[in-house]
């Protein structure tokens, strides 16, 4: 039996492994000239760059379970780091979140919280990390509602929980869900190992979608690169094929959808599962510096600004990260760049005179909005189709948009359709 994959994204590329490991048959077909979706390769200034900037923490089991099994080494590809964050303000002072590996977790974590940051400020973060298992059964309301209910602080509001609001679900306070977040929050500080930070040394390109693709090609899976899918043929409610854009008919036993919620609601018409397939973008803003500026730390955080997070990538290379809408969006390119680069002047970042040149990647369907009531939206991995299964990050888990939900949803479909073929 042939299992067709609409997708060439991480979910889409967590399917076919997965399949192939069972000896299914699968063909992947994929719009663009790449593998990887959102998290592909992109040329720019005669170096290799992500399509916006990535960060993969400790809780990714699936991915990184999924990258081990296809034979990727993690510390070639990942720096990973204990948590250990900078977060500037304008208006307050430096908040800082650290572990340390000489007492237990998370006692480590309180302790270190404390010294760095003072009473106050433990006791609020503690508070809400406390009570983010209570939010999570509760019925859901927005993060600022949430924030505001347990009591935090404006600086920790704005200084700490936004930006890592946004950096998780890409999604203003004022509209993000609680209990998502809450989820979010309970994963990370789990374990000490789940809030550890890999950060990518390769292209991301290099990572998942390299591993799979040289794994589907060597298991016999067929992969079609630049084949747009039009439209799915369904006869008695059963799906048995696929219309490309150029007229060919691509008949299939399964067809799982793996692409991003605007074509999947497209593709499925009546068959979408989900209210709401809204987006929201990131932007990461690139600068090239001159080779010997480093960071103080491979990552930080800004608030109060326009730029979120700053990375850095090594020979010189920042990638700045703006998540969520706002104003930042009707700027050109040109203006964005200077005008991060006047940020990163303004907090000493860089000095004039190091910096080089600017690109701008905009991913305008970066992330569904992970609003209120979103885990209740979400479409479910069956469809009301025989043979028909989503994928993608949207589909219903316990995660917000992220590559680990992609891939959760990925082997999922793979699994539900192991499992009908067995009983078969």
């Amino acid at each position: 039996m042939t299992t067709l994959i609409v997708g060439g994204g991480w979910s889409g590329l967590a399917a076919a492994v997965r399949l192939l490991e069972q000896g299914e048959s699968i063909h992947l077909v994929e719009s663009a000239k790449q593998l990887g979706g959102r998290a592909r390769n992109v040329v720019w200034n005669a170096q290799t760059i992500d399509n916006g900037q990535h960060l993969f923490i400790g809780a990714y089991e699936r991915t990184l379970k999924l990258l081990q099994d296809l034979g990727a080494d993690e510390s070639r590809l990942f720096q990973r780091l204990p948590l250990n964050i900078t977060i500037h303000h304008p208006n307050f002072g430096d908040l800082k979140l650290a572990d340390t590996p000489h007492l237990p977790w998370p006692l480590s974590l309180a302790i270190k919280t404390w010294q760095l940051n003072g009473f106050a400020v433990f006791v609020q973060i503690f508070r809400l990390i406390f009570n983010a298992r209570s939010q999570k059964k509760s019925d859901d309301i927005s993060v600022k509602a949430w924030l505001e209910q347990q009591k935090q602080s404006r600086r920790l509001i704005e200084q700490l929980w936004e930006p890592l609001c946004l950096a998780t679900m890409n999604t203003p306070l004022s509209e993000a869900s609680a209990n998502l977040f809450a989820h979010v929050l309970l994963e990370t500080f789990r374990q000490r190992d789940y809030a550890d930070f890999l950060i990518p040394q390769v292209p991301l390109g290099d990572t998942l979608p390299a591993y799979a693709e040289r794994y589907i090609q060597q298991q016999g899976g067929q992969i079609s690169l630049k084949t747009r899918i039009k439209s799915l043929v369904i006869h008695n409610n059963k799906v048995t094929a696929a219309l490309t854009d150029n007229g060919q008919t691509i008949e299939a036993d399964n067809i799982i959808i793996a692409t991003g919620p605007h074509t999947s609601q497209q593709l499925l018409g009546k068959y979408w599962g989900a209210k709401d397939a809204s987006s929201h973008p990131i932007v990461t803003v690139y600068l090239q510096c001159a080779s010997d500026i480093h960071l103080r730390s491979p990552m930080l955080g800004l608030s109060g600004t326009t730029s979120q997070w700053i990375f850095d990538r090594g020979d010189g290379l920042l990638a700045v990260v703006i998540s969520g809408p706002g104003s930042h969006l009707k700027l050109t390119n040109e203006q964005l760049i200077e005008h991060v680069v006047n940020e990163l002047l303004d907090t000493n970042i860089v000095q004039p005179s190091e910096f080089i040149r600017g690109y701008v990647i905009r991913e305008k369907r970066a992330t569904f909005r992970s609003t209120v009531g979103v885990c209740s939206d979400r479409p479910t991995t069956c469809s009301p189709v025989d043979g028909l299964y989503l994928a993608g990050d949207i589909i219903n888990n316990l995660y917000p948009a992220t590559l680990e939900g992609a891939v959760i949803n990925g082997e999922k479909a793979a699994e539900l359709i192991m499992k009908i073929n067995t009983v078969s």
